[in-house]
């Protein structure tokens, strides 16, 4: 694999998940408010998801390209999924003296997307099966 190409489309993927991240929390903080951080978790547990689906089908295709992985899943998914602000709105809701809510938010991610990509390596099987 060519480092400088797995670098580029890393760059580009990212670029676009950051992007598409951006945008989502936008649309999402406009239509329905701030408060609890319902975008931040709605994204990470799409990306959860999607990346389940991604890299089983990556794992059961021979023919799945190395960069289209590191595209998809390193770069657009890497972009769009945020460990960081998850970590920081779980100390912000702390802060704000909602500590059950923090407790429920962080904990409910975590579930929510070790499930979403349980899910999402089943999808990938199905999708690789045929």
């Amino acid at each position: 694999m060519n480092q400088l190409v797995a670098i580029a489309v890393v760059a580009v993927g990212g670029a676009i998940g950051s992007v598409a991240r951006l945008l989502v929390g936008t649309w999402y903080v406009q239509r329905f408010g701030a408060g609890f951080p319902w975008a931040t978790f709605g994204i990470n547990v799409v990306g959860a998801l999607l990346i389940g689906v991604v890299l089983q089908i990556a794992q059961g295709r021979a023919d799945f390209s190395p960069y289209l992985r590191l595209f998809i899943a390193v770069g657009i998914l890497g972009g769009f999924t945020t460990f960081s602000t998850f970590a920081y709105e779980i100390v912000s809701l702390s802060r704000e003296g909602l500590s059950f809510a923090s407790v429920v938010y962080a904990v409910g991610s975590v579930v929510a997307g070790t499930l979403a990509v349980i899910a999402g390596l089943a999808i990938g099987r199905i999708a690789v099966s045929g």
